[in-house]
């Protein structure tokens, strides 16, 4: 921004702070009526609109935006002000000087909320009359300004002060009020035309566009609700209070998509904004506590000045404290590093399983700096991510480890930029911690992985061994077994030779039970002739089950899969039927992306303080070598669930 712009922008929003001081300050005068006291206090909140409206044209010098924003944040307090001060002439007998003034903040009243309420949501967030429909849209709006302008400036009735007149008052311009009713329907047009342009983008504004588009919803509504109220109960007094209010919450809107969806690249400038913002209303309000208090024991201008000085008094101590707090709003725990380290180390303590332990460091670096997008890469491969990345490019930095560098950190500001120093350090720091939780959950994924491997191929071996030992041994044996009962048919049945053949066939009868209970201890024959589904609805309804939704048939599946499933199905439904007889037990089996299990029962459920036997260890061991869980827990209302669920072939490898 030039410096000559910048000290436009500088000194129009001191003037909105010092004209909303000032309303503010007449208030302690006792002599303003309601509607100049709640005219008054919702302009001093309306300055943080102005605040807004700075931040925006700290980086877009010519948002068109910012420059409504801004001049509506200063034009309300103005308003507002000379309205308290026509307020107060008309009470102490200065009519027609509180008229004059009265009418001198007729063009500031235009400037604020109908501006906002028209241009403030038609342009947002720097949108232009690029079509013929949005410029007759504008055109309307201009129109219709200018004719709420004429009817303000020359209406007897425009006059809201009880007392005061309009000097310049010119009979027949009552019927321009017409202005006032259009105002309400053509803000709905322009938040309309707000909605639409949200609905249509993708970017990564779309969130703060769409906030903003829902909120200036309220501006329309509250024009509608005064004419409403206007023509009900014939009181238009609370319309200007209606319109602040309503107006608010656009300035509200647009410090939301600042400060979470980085809209604009404003840090630096709300970072003073807030702390002064916040700082003059605290004086504000110290001032006109202590006014209002002091000036019911005593009268004249003593407790006015002692409230003055009591404000000042109370507000400096605050302006440390009030500055760490708004730092840490707008900046994060920059300049907290012992809080993020802290931060970091309970997020990663509070991890409980690997794969929550690098989101979690993610997302705390992107909340102790206030980032919009941070993400883990290694390999060539994103691991995780916090947030969206904004336009513009994103910086990578190193994860150290062992002297090599095992990842990258990917980062991104809200503008897009540099970091600065005081960041850089604090990121240095935090990036090696970072490096050894990532290095941690790579080795732990690799030793998971591993593990699945070995499980799985270990399964598959034992299938092929099942299979072999069963199609090859097996029927090799029963044929040796005939061929003995063959010899022994042909041999007297007294006699050594008759024994010795007896023996070979009780050994082979021998073997081959051996064989029967290897091969059923290397893999259920159930499985290879039932398959999983029918396996386990077979299971379920030999111990009477009651709800069974099991497929008919599944697709192919690892053998590991169906052997760890098989084994939890059997385990659960004996548990079930021996520690809860005689209540329904369902059993469900889905297949999506993963292959998930449950039972559940009717009985009494999970004891207090229960604790896990070989079973339930079992069950856990058998899920965790394929990288799945089982979860034995407590079912509402009564009984107990076990849910079991199994990465496929290729997740699990």
């Amino acid at each position: 921004m030039a410096s000559k712009l910048r000290s436009v922008v500088s000194v129009t929003v001191t003037l909105a702070v010092l004209f909303a001081a000032a309303g503010a300050a007449l208030i302690g005068t006792g002599r303003l009526s309601w509607l100049s006291i709640l005219i008054s206090i919702t302009s001093l909140v309306y300055v943080a609109v102005a605040f807004v409206g700075a931040a925006i044209l700290r980086t877009r010098p010519r948002s068109r935006t910012g420059w409504i924003f801004l001049l509506s944040g200063t034009a309300a307090p103005v308003a507002a002000a000379l309205t308290a001060a026509a307020d107060v002439g008309a009470h102490v007998g200065r009519v027609d000087a509180a008229s004059w003034i009265y009418l001198a903040q007729t063009p500031f009243s235009l400037l604020s909320v109908p501006v906002m309420a028209t241009f403030g949501i038609l342009l947002f967030p720097d949108r232009r009359l690029d079509t013929r429909r949005w410029r007759v849209l504008g055109l309307a709006f201009a129109v219709d300004l200018l004719v709420l302008l004429v009817w303000a400036l020359l209406s007897p009735d425009s006059v809201e002060v009880q007392g005061l007149y309009n000097p310049i008052a010119v009979p027949g311009a009552d019927g321009l009020v017409i202005s006032i009713l259009l105002v309400g329907p053509l803000s709905l047009l322009a938040c309309v035309s707000l909605w639409r342009f949200a609905r249509r983008d993708t970017g990564p504004y779309a969130p703060a566009l769409r906030t903003a588009a829902r909120v200036s919803f309220v501006v329309p509504a509250s024009y509608l609700a005064c004419v409403v109220a206007g023509f009900t109960s014939g009181d238009t007094a609370p319309i200007a209070v209606l319109e602040n209010l309503a107006a608010i919450a656009v300035g509200a809107a647009a410090w939301i998509g600042i400060a979470r969806h980085g809209l604009f690249d404003t840090r630096a400038v709300l970072n003073r904004a807030l702390v002064y913002g916040f700082l003059s209303l605290a004086l504000v309000a110290v001032y006109l506590v202590a006014a209002v208090s002091l000036g019911l024991a005593f009268g004249g201008l003593v407790p006015q000045v002692v409230a003055a000085v009591m404000a000042a008094l109370a507000v400096l101590p605050l302006r440390d404290l009030v500055q760490r707090r708004i730092n840490q709003l707008v900046y994060g725990l920059r300049d907290d590093p012992a809080a993020a380290f802290a931060r970091l180390g309970d997020r990663l303590d509070a991890a409980g399983a690997p794969e929550d332990i690098l989101p979690a460091a993610v997302r705390t670096v992107a909340e102790a700096l206030r980032l919009p997008y941070v993400a883990i890469e290694a390999g060539g491969e994103v691991l995780c991510r916090h947030g969206r990345a904004l336009p513009g490019q994103t910086q990578a930095l190193p994860l150290p480890f062992a002297g090599e560098t095992i990842g990258h950190l990917m980062l991104q500001t809200r503008s897009g930029g540099d970091f600065s120093a005081d960041e850089r350090r604090l990121l240095a720091d935090l990036t090696k911690q970072v490096a050894v939780a990532a290095r941690a959950v790579v080795l732990t994924q690799a030793l998971q992985s591993s593990r699945q491997r070995l499980v799985t191929t270990r399964e598959e071996e034992r299938r092929r061994l099942r299979r072999d030992l069963h199609d090859g041994l097996g029927p090799t044996l029963a044929g040796i077994a005939l061929g003995i009962d063959t010899v022994r048919r042909a041999t007297p049945p007294d006699g050594s030779v008759a024994d010795l053949l007896a023996r070979l066939r009780e050994a082979t009868e021998s073997a081959v039970d051996d064989i029967r209970r290897l091969v059923y201890d290397l893999r259920p024959p159930i499985l290879d002739e039932l398959g999983l589904a029918g396996a386990v609805r077979e299971q379920a309804v030999r111990l009477g089950a009651a709800s069974i939704d099991v497929p008919e048939a599944l697709p192919a599946l690892p053998a590991a899969v169906e052997v760890a499933a098989y084994r939890i199905a059997v385990e659960a439904l004996t548990n079930a039927a021996r520690h809860a007889p005689g209540t329904p037990v369902s059993v469900q089996l889905t297949v999506n992306s993963r292959l998930e299990l449950s039972i559940a029962d009717g009985g009494a459920g999970l004891p207090d303080g229960y604790r896990a036997g070989i079973g339930l260890n079992s069950m856990r061991e058998r899920a965790a070598e394929l990288g799945g869980l089982c979860v034995v827990s407590r079912r509402d209302p009564c009984g107990t669930l076990v849910r079991a669920e199994f990465p496929l072939f290729e997740e699990a490898l």
